[in-house]
């Protein structure tokens, strides 16, 4: 890629800590520079900012665009539900956040310096598939890179206190956050019954009643959660979603098979199970949090999660 395009680098100053959270600064930035790369930075500063930049910038420029993300999943997520033509972006990645999921399971290095060479001078494009959850309740709908989640699944996204996080962060576990918090709530936790219909490439419906049911997560990449396997084969390019679950448990079994799940022994788990599906529509008895690539939206109870095939084009 020639160095006389333009970038458009989207920042997420406050994502991970340490050197991490300075590394526009000492370490992207200059190398820009240096190299003479024609530019812009914008920087975000609150929940939900990347999303107002991203709309900003294409409904400023009607050209192909450039979009590269600094930041964590959160960050890229923003990012994502900010374009508003997918077929006139290309999006970069460079991991800064605490878990880093997305660059972990796309194998793009989380050496900042590394990650922006390549893309600027061999990068090549991977068209991605990405999910969409909507929410039936109010018809809005929200874009996932990597996962969407509903139950405890998305309840482990929502910490007691800010406090951990920072904490674990400064020494560099800060993806242990999601796993402490889920340990946390899954003793109380109130599962609940409902009904999921999975609908096939072929758009062939299955319907699967559950009961005491934790989560439904769909899967677009392997990892979610600080690279917890949730499901080992997922794949971002095949036009499917794995949508893992765990029902059929009482909450001191699910606390169990929460240790095998972040051991990889998903096979031993009683009441786990991964079905790979287009879409799954999810009913539900009583109201559950929802997540998307970690980010929440409260209670819902009727929402569908799909795959959009090859819909982002990434640099890689």
């Amino acid at each position: 890629m020639k160095n006389d395009e333009t970038y458009y680098f989207i920042v997420n100053g406050n994502a991970g800590v340490g050197r991490r959270k300075n590394i526009w600064k000492h370490a992207l930035k200059p190398e820009l520079i240096r190299r003479g790369v024609h530019y812009h930075q914008y920087a975000c500063s609150y929940p939900g900012h990347g999303t107002k930049i991203t709309a900003q910038i294409m409904k400023e420029h009607e050209d192909r665009l450039n979009l590269v993300v600094v930041g964590g999943d959160g960050t890229f997520n923003e990012v994502l539900n900010g374009i508003s033509d997918f077929s006139r972006v290309t999006v970069s990645y460079i991991p800064a956040g605490s878990a880093n999921d997305l660059g972990y399971a796309l194998g793009i290095s989380s050496d900042p310096l590394c990650a922006l060479t390549r893309i600027l001078d061999e990068g090549r494009i991977y068209q991605m598939d990405i999910g969409k959850t909507t929410f039936h309740r109010d018809r809005s709908s929200r874009y996932f890179a990597i996962s969407s989640g509903i139950g405890l699944d998305a309840e482990a996204c929502v910490p007691d206190s800010g406090r951990l996080k920072a904490v674990l962060n400064r020494i560099r576990l800060g993806k242990l956050i999601y796993m402490l918090n889920t340990i946390r709530k899954v003793l109380r936790y109130r599962a609940t019954d409902g009904k999921l219909v999975f609908i096939d490439k072929n758009g062939e419906t299955k319907e699967q009643k559950v009961h005491r049911l934790f989560f439904v997560a769909g899967m677009n990449q392997p990892y979610e959660g600080g690279h917890l396997p949730m499901a080992a084969n997922a794949s971002s390019c095949d036009g499917m979603l794995s949508f893992a679950m765990a029902h059929d448990l009482g909450n001191v079994k699910a606390l169990f098979c929460l240790a095998l799940l972040a051991g990889r022994q998903q096979d031993r788990i009683p009441g786990y199970e991964v079905v790979n599906a287009r879409a799954c529509h999810i009913m539900l008895k009583d109201q559950q949090e929802v997540h998307t690539d970690g980010e929440t939206f409260g209670g819902q109870w009727d929402i569908t999660m799909e795959c959009l095939p090859k819909k982002l084009q990434l640099r890689l």
